[in-house]
């Protein structure tokens, strides 16, 4: 009887979960998750998390139940990885050799040095989207006993997660009759470069409609609750960062070749022969070879077509050669109000919400059914 093969995959996030369910149930392979976090984060929901509208339990899913009720035979690891050589996976509490290794470790915001601020938070980590939920709710009550008159909450960052989180907070604030005392501010010197022309000015517009402020202007420089614009200074009391992504630092180290400082992976995600890339550490490219959003959409079908690969190099098959799509957007704009667009359709209001709702239980419920 042949030995098993040990897969590895680095990450539980919307890729590295995915794989997990891909190799699920084949009986010629050990497979372990190892990830620094206890928990799958759901940053995708993280806007709603903030603004007050839903729970801790809500955006996580804890990773040791979930791999086993993904297959029982299935390991979980609590470790941060440090290296990765051509068949061992080094952590900081111990090694753990692979035949086949996923890395799907993702990426981190990317923090100029002068948005370093105690007042600033960004939300693809989930301690500092915790914080930042904290000082929302904090502004709330202080409000609610009238300790205080105006506060300021500024959003750097015009992409669909700044816009979603200033959308969903001021929807909070329209509800609570807060309003007219706190302004929200959204700062960027473009805003929702995914969308077409049609849609960027239509949600622009219904943020602006809301009462939120829209400051087409970029930051020159920050000062513990200034932010210092072209031409103006815009005073506040705390605010959000989300003005891209960048390679974590465990990428940035690999000794493996890189496309603009992520993994560069071939046309079956391979970072070499047996070490397999997804995600957002990748750099992923549709068949047209034009480069891909670090979405999640990509990262689960990326995770997929990894996994695939690697049953079918076990098995001594073809590999399958990615073929990776953007198959629609959705965006919440506050309330029961989203803009959501698939291939020729485009629907906003409540169709638009009901549509992203929907993307995220489909995903989210069956997870949550294998605890």
């Amino acid at each position: 009887m042949s030995r098993k093969k040990k897969v590895i995959i680095l990450g539980g996030g919307y890729g590295g979960i995915k794989a997990l369910e891909t190799l699920a149930n084949n009986e010629n392979i050990e497979v372990t998750l190892i990830d620094k976090n206890r928990y799958h984060y759901l940053q995708t929901e993280s806007y709603n998390f903030i603004a007050l509208n839903s729970s801790l339990n809500d955006i996580i899913i804890p990773l040791d139940t979930l791999v086993k009720g993904i297959d029982k035979n299935f390991c979980f690891i609590q470790d941060e990885v440090v290296n990765v050589t051509t068949h061992q996976v080094t952590c900081k509490e111990g090694e753990h050799p692979f035949d086949y290794l996923i890395i799907a470790v993702g990426v981190k915001t990317l923090l100029p040095s002068i948005f370093h601020n105690d007042h600033l938070f960004e939300v693809k980590n989930l301690s500092n989207a915790l914080h930042l939920k904290h000082s929302f709710e904090d502004t709330i009550v202080k409000h609610l006993k009238k300790e205080k008159k105006n506060t300021n909450i500024v959003v750097v960052g015009g992409g669909s997660s700044g816009v979603e989180i200033a959308a969903e907070m001021q929807n909070y604030l329209l509800k609570s009759n807060l309003a007219c005392e706190i302004q929200i501010s959204l700062i960027a010197d473009a805003f929702l470069g995914e969308l077409d022309e049609h849609s960027r000015k239509k949600a622009l517009q219904t943020l602006q409609n809301s009462g939120i402020r829209i400051v087409q202007k970029m930051v020159q420089k920050v000062e513990p609750n200034c932010l210092y614009l072209e031409d103006e200074v815009i005073e506040f009391d705390f605010g959000v960062v989300a003005i891209g992504l960048e390679a974590s630092e465990f990428i940035k180290n690999l000794d493996f070749a890189k496309e603009k400082h992520l993994l560069k992976v071939d046309e079956y995600l391979r970072a070499e022969e047996h070490i397999f890339a997804i995600g957002d550490c990748a750099f992923l490219k549709d068949k047209t070879g034009k480069p891909l959003s670090q979405t999640a959409q990509t990262a689960e079908q990326s995770g997929v077509i990894a996994a695939k690969n690697i049953l079918r190099a076990i098995q001594e098959k073809p590999l399958i050669k990615a073929n990776i799509k953007i198959y629609g957007l959705a965006i919440a704009l506050g309330g029961k109000f989203a803009i959501a667009t698939a291939s020729f359709v485009k629907v906003d209001g409540i169709l638009g919400y009901l549509g992203k709702k929907a993307i995220e239980q489909f995903y989210k419920i069956p997870l949550k059914l294998k605890l």
